[in-house]
């Protein structure tokens, strides 16, 4: 892996891991270890210390009693208590986003939409997360509230990784997915903020039931198995 330019590198390396651990390229439950990141990175281990600093925060990694970190296990409990937060913050944002867009918003959203789509009918699940992001982000600036903008945005890797686990679980549920968020531009169109928040958490709903559903299957395929 290339070195890394020497500006913000405790950003680039939470960039470089989070995206890692979002794809599944680090396992739940694997270990993570600083001295490995900074010498593989060419970095030294204050940037990768504020780096899992972060990832820990927002429920990435978790501290192992030896000080090394792991990447944390999607339990119920964890999936369930991200997107409670995820409902409350973006319903708002869909909700306000309803009230202030502009012809100029819409136009983004309605671009973002016909990616997202784009993404599903290709199969590209990386550029679907991708897409889904930037429609994310289009939103929560338009909603015009920096507080929840700055939360939604801290929480997107963690949501991310939720999200990712659905699509690969259950990739033909993309086409379910896609008539929510279809359902939010239009109500943000039609400038309908109950319908906007509605459609936000349907979407959301989705993604989790899937997610749930699958631990259920690998939990019981595991008592089986063992």
């Amino acid at each position: 892996m290339a070195p890394l330019a020497r500006n913000n590198l405790s950003d680039q390396i939470f960039d470089i891991i989070s995206r890692k651990i979002v794809r599944n390229e680090l396992a739940p439950g694997e270990l993570i270890y600083e001295t490995h990141i900074s010498k593989e990175l060419g970095v030294s281990r204050s940037p990768v210390r504020d780096a899992m600093h972060m990832l820990e925060r927002i429920w990435l990694v978790e501290r192992t009693h030896k000080g090394s970190y792991r990447v944390t296990f999607l339990s119920v409990e964890l999936i369930r208590s991200l997107y409670d937060a995820a409902i409350i913050l973006y319903q708002y944002a869909f909700a306000r986003a309803a009230e202030r867009a502009s012809q100029k918003d819409l136009a983004r959203l309605k671009k973002a939409l016909r990616e997202i789509e784009r993404s599903i009918e290709d199969n590209d699940f990386d550029q679907y997360l991708a897409n889904v992001s930037a429609m994310a982000r289009i939103i929560l600036a338009v909603a015009g509230n920096p507080m929840v903008e700055r939360v939604a945005l801290e929480l997107m890797p963690t949501a991310e990784r939720i999200q990712w686990a659905s699509i690969t679980y259950l990739p033909d549920q993309l086409k379910k997915v896609i008539t929510h968020l279809r359902k939010g531009y239009e109500s943000i169109e039609n400038r309908d903020p109950e319908k906007a928040a509605k459609a936000f958490e349907d979407f959301a709903a989705t993604h989790v039931q899937v997610v749930i559903d699958s631990l259920n299957v690998q939990d019981t395929q595991s008592v089986q198995n063992g």
